[in-house]
């Protein structure tokens, strides 16, 4: 099954590492969320067919209560 949301860990010296891909953004944001559990920081999704990108920044939830752990949307850039 192709999977058009391809989703990146933006670390802060501006290199980006695949972490996975999703169907759609609700799953996407799903898939962050976990992720940054373990690994805080921008979570880059990139939209493969119309190429739009959304920026999600998570906060470290290691400080913080469960109940705040959400993504906000920063940017969203279209090609």
């Amino acid at each position: 099954m192709f999977h058009p949301l391809d989703i990146f860990k933006a670390d802060p010296d501006g290199t980006v590492l695949w972490r996975g891909a999703a169907e759609n953004f609700v799953a996407a944001r799903a898939c962050i969320k976990k992720l940054a559990l373990s690994s805080p920081g921008e979570y880059l999704i990139l939209d493969q067919p119309t190429g739009q990108r959304t920026l999600i920044t998570l906060p470290d939830t290691s400080t913080e209560p469960e109940s705040s752990i959400g993504p906000s949307v920063v940017d969203t850039i279209s090609m």
